[in-house]
């Protein structure tokens, strides 16, 4: 089906109705809630956040908002209904749209729901449905729907690549900026550096950070993702030599940069020097292998591989998709967890990282986007020295 609509947000309602239409499916309900956020839902409208999305198998779309005003703001659908209007009461809702579309109580119908929606919540669905709509039946299961748009959201279009390279352009520009804060010859708490990468973000027009700064000093650089993220302890200390662990992303227009460095004080210890040595080792072949066609378990083994040869193990995957999530499709696992054939228009992070307790940690990520000829590299995150 060809959308008649210039802007990509119903041009990509229609390519999901298609699959709809050949699934069976009549009707799709995503949603985007504190307790349950999904991405899919402002990729889909345009609308940033607390939300319903109801999608016909014709293209045709209601969005149902918590913040009304923001959604006349934003979205970009043919209806908006307040959530208010139904309780703000997900049952409640789903009748509501249903009626409001005019399907009649007798006639058969699918509604498909989003892959993540918690098990009382389908079972509560279900008996609301069967009461009103005895012919409706609810599908909700693996491989579905919303899979395929997570699927779609792998390649992404030019409009989103722009938004994408302004959020590293962003992070790129906080990253230098950071390299001057930790140059500085005092110690430096951890609240220092993740108050600094937001409050630098903001001021160069992001909406701030992705998720939650992870800086991690020497003492706390040993777990993969500390907790808490950072705390009152120090991220740099002239006093004590180590290995700091600094993982943020920056938010722009909804899209999201992810990157890691590593601050290395003092003198190297021969482990440490080890660990790093294997971690850029790991980085190097990882980009050596993104290119279109290349399975992203074959670029995840080749790293553990290094690894492997010294008896280590990275503790996670590889890297991962990044778009309107900051963890999406497609992910670097071996072959046995799953993953995918790189593309063009992918926009994926490489993060190889080790960790010991008493070394310390040390991870390096930065965002690439697969182009027709290989990649190209949008950040610049890199271990540091002091």
């Amino acid at each position: 089906m060809n959308s008649p609509h210039p802007n990509p947000y119903p041009t990509r309602r229609y390519r999901i109705a298609e699959k709809m239409k050949e699934r069976g499916v009549s009707i799709l309900l995503l949603e985007d809630a504190e307790h349950l956020r999904d991405p899919s839902v402002r990729y889909l409208s345009g609308h940033p956040q607390d939300a319903l999305l109801f999608l016909r198998s014709d293209g045709q779309a209601v969005l149902v908002p918590w913040d009304v005003p923001l959604a006349n703001l934003h979205a970009q659908v043919e209806e908006i209904i307040p959530y208010n209007q139904f309780d703000r009461q997900l049952p409640k809702a789903v009748v509501g749209v249903l009626k409001h579309w005019g399907i009649e109580p007798e006639a058969p119908f699918s509604l498909e729901l989003g892959g993540q929606e918690p098990y009382l919540t389908v079972v509560e669905l279900e008996q609301t449905l069967k009461k009103e709509f005895p012919q409706g039946r609810i599908l909700c299961e693996k491989g579905g729907t919303p899979s395929y748009i997570e699927e779609c959201r792998q390649i992404k279009s030019e409009e989103e690549l722009a938004l994408l390279e302004s959020a590293a352009r962003i992070t790129n520009e906080v990253l230098f900026a950071l390299e001057d804060l930790l140059a500085e010859e005092r110690p430096i708490p951890e609240t220092e550096v993740a108050l600094f990468i937001e409050m630098e973000a903001r001021k160069r027009g992001s909406e701030g950070t992705s998720f939650q700064t992870i800086a991690a000093g020497p003492n706390r650089s040993f777990a993969i993702h500390a907790y808490p993220t950072f705390g009152s302890g120090l991220f740099k200390d002239p006093s004590t030599p180590g290995l700091s662990i600094l993982d943020f992303g920056i938010l722009y227009q909804g899209y999201t940069s992810d990157v890691t460095l590593t601050l290395v004080s003092g003198k190297l210890t021969e482990r440490r020097r080890f660990l790093i040595d294997l971690v850029e080792e790991g980085y190097q072949r990882a980009l050596s292998l993104c290119r279109p066609g290349i399975p992203t378990w074959e670029i995840a083994e080749s790293v553990q591989s290094i690894f492997a040869r010294h008896s280590l193990s990275m503790p996670h995957s590889l890297g991962h998709g990044i778009g309107l999530g900051v963890h999406e499709r497609p992910f670097f696992r071996s072959k046995t967890n799953g993953g995918a054939v790189l593309a063009p228009g992918m926009v994926v992070t490489i993060e190889p990282g080790l960790y010991e307790v008493g070394t310390g940690g040390v991870r390096l990520e930065n965002d690439i986007l697969i182009t027709e000829s290989g990649f190209r590299v949008l950040t610049e995150a890199r271990i540091l020295y002091e």
